[in-house]
């Protein structure tokens, strides 16, 4: 039985309700085979022995040594090499290995390479690490320690490229490998926290910037968010995601027990290698191009890094072995397939940055392919032989993997954004909504509600927003939340129109749009609740029509609750008549339209995904509802205020692609069962509430 998590990990969608409407639709079409194979049916290999696995490590290992990488010994392409020496050293126990590595620590001073900054430079100091916890030779540890002093030194005047603050220096996914597991053992070995302290913020920001949350994965660099495969894909490079991996796992041997992020590494482990799993072909490797699984190759290094960390996983007791034991096992046995009848390993994709099936053949490998052979064979011999396990580094005893990966805690929230025109935004678990502000009183925007569609739970507005106005390395480019990068975008349209569940004065048959806010306040914050007012101010036929509008935000819920008041030259607008409008996003003719006395809902395909907006409001409030109104490119809820100008109404929408709303029944379903729990006891009862009332502020130039 395939459980509801495996399931939602398994395709690669944040919501488990499309992830099963996913699956039904690929298993009807026959597209699921390799998944399939996978998960219901695993992969069945013959179980090597150690000795086996240990022959198969010293072919490689004694062929890459008599013919060296004609790379400089200080290159990236050497470090997994070198820490796969150390590994092949401890599982069989002979001393020639490290004897070797050390011959090569010597030649470099036990140092870095040249470039300060450059991850790829820092990556071989992991080896020389390695050897001093064996001798305790200062002449090991002594470089690494210095070149951090001249890394923070040279970075001290970059800005915070990310919401986690760092700067974004391992700006391609593979250099999670190379550095940042160097300072974290460096951590460990001086005691100093100061180390990993920096490579913490600075892994979280790559993070940030590069991992795709709804497929699990990394893209290589911030030239991938728009690059797709000749069938229609994301591009998500096996070698690339393999460093990463690899690199988690590092950071997760050398993370003490109680360090605040080690939850995070252990969620991200999770929902990678999860994924990883489904992207398995049934000839046990991964393809280049991981989301291409009909490429007929395999790729020889980015397969060996995943069956080291699903070895690893199994190892520590995170991973249930029935599941993954025999993928991992088939995944080794595949590599070696590719072993060569001199000892070299093939199939390894020669240097680049992004998948190149033409460069993977028999005869293609580099010294990298090789290393990661020999992490991922003394990891298999350790499930093999647990008397071989390594006992200088992490535990996990007691431990459980995280259900999913959250790189921050769901909660609502709300913050005036003066970085973009003054914007006003706010958002819980389900829905994100901003409004616009002073800024942009010129123009044609004014008081509209904009949807930003969210596939996470986590939040996403100060993290949009930032990487949206940074322009990052890999062509000076921003991450724009106009694009779905997996947790979501802002694709909804409001322009002057009401957007979902905006109000302006009605009259005569025509809307009088108010504009933009002129004040907003937040007047209770929490994990649960969110509340603030925002106040507008605009002409209405020849007198000043003012507004406060407080709108109260829960967690778990697809609607937020609006109660404003208004008033005319200063007094109560008592009986108003007001227009609640929700905004045609593609053709109006096409669009779901229902209206019910205490609900208004449409339902419409944006972008190939089905989105629903709607109201809820008291039926005494509501005139009429409208779906159609000449020259106009919304429907209206038509209603007035009571006595003392105030109106309350409930608004908000589900969207398919966070995955819980799919389709008109579904939101039509949730808006009923939504009026039956607020219409009479709301989220908050604002009525006799002497702090909510209309602010009379100085009116701001109209457009």
């Amino acid at each position: 039985m395939i459980s509801n998590l495996k399931l939602t990990t398994l395709i690669g969608y944040s919501s488990l309700a499309l992830a099963q409407r996913r699956l039904r639709e690929l298993l009807f079409v026959g597209k699921f085979v390799a998944v399939i194979a996978v998960v219901i049916s695993p992969l069945h290999a013959t179980e090597p022995t150690p000795a086996d696995i240990l022959k198969d490590m010293q072919r490689v290992a004694d062929w890459q040594l008599e013919n060296p990488s004609k790379h400089d010994l200080d290159d990236w392409t050497q470090a997994p090499f070198f820490l796969g020496l150390t590994e092949l050293s401890q599982v069989s126990g002979e001393i020639r290995y490290l004897e070797a590595l050390d011959a090569f620590g010597k030649e470099l001073s036990y140092g870095p390479g040249r470039r300060t900054t450059h991850a790829d430079d820092h990556a071989v100091l992991q080896a020389w690490l390695e050897l001093y916890k064996r001798d305790k030779d200062q002449a090991k540890l002594a470089p690494s320690i210095a070149h951090f002093d001249k890394i923070t030194e040279k970075l001290s005047s970059e800005t915070a490229k990310s919401i986690s603050g760092g700067t974004f220096t391992w700006c391609w996914c593979d250099a999670l490998f190379m550095s940042p597991p160097v300072w974290a053992h460096l951590s460990k070995l001086t005691g100093d926290p100061k180390f990993l302290e920096w490579a913490d913020k600075e892994w979280w920001t790559t993070t940030d910037v590069l991992y795709d949350p709804t497929y699990h994965l990394f893209y290589r660099d911030n030239n991938f968010f728009k690059q797709r495969t000749p069938s229609g894909k994301k591009v998500f490079w096996a070698r690339g995601n393999g460093w990463v991996v690899g690199g988690l796992i590092h950071m997760l041997d050398q993370l003490p027990e109680d360090h605040p992020s080690r939850e995070k590494y252990l969620g991200l482990y999770h929902d990678m290698i999860y994924q990883l799993l489904t992207l398995q072909n049934p000839d046990g490797l991964w393809r280049s191009s991981l989301l291409d699984s009909e490429d007929a190759v395999g790729e020889s290094s980015g397969s060996a890094f995943f069956v080291y960390a699903m070895a690893w996983g199994v190892n520590r007791g995170l991973l249930p072995a029935e599941t993954f034991r025999p993928a991992l096992m088939k995944g080794y046995e595949a590599l070696t397939k590719n072993i060569q009848p001199s000892g070299m390993l093939g199939f390894v994709q020669k240097i680049g940055s992004a998948p190149d099936k033409q460069e993977t053949n028999a005869d293609s490998t580099e010294v990298y392919g090789s290393g990661a052979f020999l992490l991922a064979g003394a990891e298999v011999i350790r499930l093999l032989n647990p008397s071989k396990k390594k006992n200088d580094v992490a535990t996990f005893e007691g431990v459980t993997l995280p259900e999913s990966f959250l790189p921050a805690t769901p909660r609502t929230y709300a913050r005036f954004v003066p970085e973009r025109a003054d914007d006003f935004t706010w958002e819980n678990d389900l829905i994100a909504f901003r409004t616009y502000g002073p800024a942009l009183r010129s123009g044609t925007e004014n008081s509209g509600f904009d949807c930003w569609f969210k596939r996470v739970p986590y939040p996403v507005i100060d993290k949009w927003y930032m990487e949206d106005l940074n322009k990052l390395r890999y062509g000076k480019v921003n991450k724009s939340y106009h694009e779905d990068q997996g947790e979501g975008l802002d694709v909804y349209k409001v322009g002057d129109t009401r957007g979902c569940g905006g109000i302006s004065a009605w009259s005569d048959g025509k809307i009088f749009n108010s504009n933009t806010y002129i004040a907003h306040r937040i007047i209770d914050s929490t994990p649960e609740k969110t509340v603030f007012e925002l106040d507008f101010a605009s002409d209405f036929k020849g007198q000043t029509l003012r507004e406060t509008k407080r709108i109260t935000l829960i967690m778990g819920e697809r609607l937020f609750q609006c109660d404003s008041r208004f008033t005319l030259d200063g007094k109560p607008a008592a009986n108003l008549e007001v227009a609640i409008g929700l905004t045609f996003q593609a053709d109006k003719d096409l669009a779901i339209f229902s209206a019910k006395p205490n609900s208004m809902m449409l339902w419409e395909t944006l972008e190939g995904l089905g989105i629903g907006t709607g109201i809820v409001i008291d039926p005494s409030y509501v005139v009429e509802m409208k779906s159609k109104i000449a020259d106009q490119t919304q429907a209206l809820c038509l209603a007035r205020t009571d006595d003392q100008g105030g109106i309350r109404w409930f608004t908000g929408f589900g969207w398919e692609g966070q995955g819980d709303i799919t389709s008109t029944e579904e939101w039509a379903t949730y808006l009923e069962e939504f009026s039956g729990k607020y219409l009479e006891s709301p989220y908050a009862d604002h009525s006799e509430d002497s702090t909510f009332k209309v602010h009379t502020l100085e009116v701001p130039s109209s457009k």
